[in-house]
């Protein structure tokens, strides 16, 4: 990883510059949810066989991606337009965290109706419940944090969705309003955004130099991810437009340069 950003798109941008590239990104997601399956089912098999070393091992058979997109299940749509918008305008393929955690939760599914349910009680096993989930829920976290360190560039797609802001969470006095998550999966991801080593893309120094001037009853878990959010670089509706605008105009496009070009909008003094 080498940058992050965090982004909240206004319905205006959305509706007008991004929608239209809804098709174009249902595409791009069907085609990394197969990649993903296909990886996942090899070594998490229905069978009950799980193979974590292997999955760590073979993970990276998925075609490398240039930026990772963290967010709400709710903004599927919303992400899949904005992934298309990427691609259509820059080259840039963003891999969908969605695609993952989505895809096994089917299959905890599919295994748990095979090992853990009791046809005669027509219950599930708790203990056996248990140590399912935890089991393919730490591998896919581990294979998402995996994708995280080898991708240029991760983004936030930070809306009311994923993100509510509450002043008194559990009647804690603070100074100011916690970011809070309710998702374990948006809490992985932007926790690991503090964790994961900064790595210069391999283009020159253009890139480093910019980015170096930057410093920063029902259960319901919420996750303060104040910090994290802290330390990621806001991007706005019209610096994407600058960046579209900008690319637009350049005689020559090499897509490994598209983020360099955001890079320049954004820390630029």
């Amino acid at each position: 990883m080498y940058s992050k950003f965090n982004y909240s798109p206004s319905d205006y941008f959305y509706n007008n510059e991004i929608n239209r590239f809804l098709t174009q990104g249902n595409e791009i997601f069907n085609e990394h949810e197969k990649e993903v399956q296909e990886c996942l089912s090899e070594y998490i098999s229905e069978e009950g066989i799980i193979n974590g070393t292997a999955l760590k091992e073979h993970w990276f058979s998925i075609k490398p991606k240039n930026i990772f997109i963290s967010h709400s299940h709710s903004d599927l749509n919303k992400v899949k337009a904005f992934a298309g918008w990427l691609y259509q305008c820059f080259g840039l393929e963003a891999f969908i965290d969605s695609c993952s955690w989505g895809y096994c939760d089917d299959l905890l599914n599919k295994i748990d109706k095979k090992y853990c349910y009791d046809a005669k009680t027509k219950t599930y096993d708790y203990t056996l419940r248990n140590y399912t989930t935890s089991h393919v829920h730490m591998m896919l976290s581990t294979a998402l944090t995996e994708m995280m360190d080898k991708t240029e560039c991760v983004m936030f797609f930070n809306t009311p969705s994923s993100i509510c802001l509450d002043a008194e969470l559990n009647k804690i006095k603070t100074s100011g309003k916690k970011a809070l998550t309710v998702s374990p999966w948006i809490y992985h991801e932007l926790s690991m955004t503090t964790m994961l080593r900064v790595t210069p893309p391999n283009r020159g120094e253009k890139a480093v130099e910019h980015f170096a001037q930057d410093s920063r009853e029902r259960l319901t878990v919420q996750y303060d991810v104040s910090k994290a959010l802290a330390e990621m670089t806001t991007l706005t509706d019209e610096q994407l437009k600058q960046w579209n605008n900008n690319w637009q105009r350049r005689p020559i496009k090499i897509k490994e340069q598209a983020l360099d070009e955001l890079y320049e909008i954004v820390f630029s003094k």
